[in-house]
């Protein structure tokens, strides 16, 4: 079963980093930063289950968060599927649900994130366990 109480932030701009990181843990849920796709993937791999929610920058360098968000949806990991993902992004390109669902995220949070949406996943999501 997913912590609901534990968000990964997985996201390469220090200053987006510092800002969610702040909101998130002001809405009273821990939260844990992975600075590209591949360290968020490797972290998942490690503890399938120590988060209820993932939010991914999609334009990182190394591994993007598209494809940080494929592998672990095809990853061999327990539940791969079930763990929400949003993409964080400033790209109007992806500020559409069925592009987003298209490449296996849940949802999207557009840049500049405001504490209201923010606000509204941590409700969804991240409800008390």
């Amino acid at each position: 079963m997913n912590n609901p109480r534990k968000v990964l932030l997985v996201e390469n701009d220090e200053f987006t980093r510092y800002m969610m990181r702040e909101i998130i843990m002001a809405l009273g849920v821990e939260v844990t930063i992975a600075e590209n796709g591949q360290i968020g993937i490797d972290m998942l791999r490690s503890a399938p289950n120590e988060y209820g929610l993932v939010l991914m920058d999609l334009h990182m360098p190394r591994v993007s968060g598209i494809e940080a968000t494929r592998q672990i949806r095809e990853a061999p990991m327990d539940p791969p599927s079930g763990l929400p993902i949003f993409a964080v992004t400033a790209d109007v390109a992806y500020h559409d649900d069925a592009i987003i669902k298209g490449l296996g995220m849940d949802g999207f949070i557009p840049k500049p994130v405001t504490p209201g949406r923010l606000l509204q996943l941590i409700d969804t999501f991240c409800a008390a366990a």
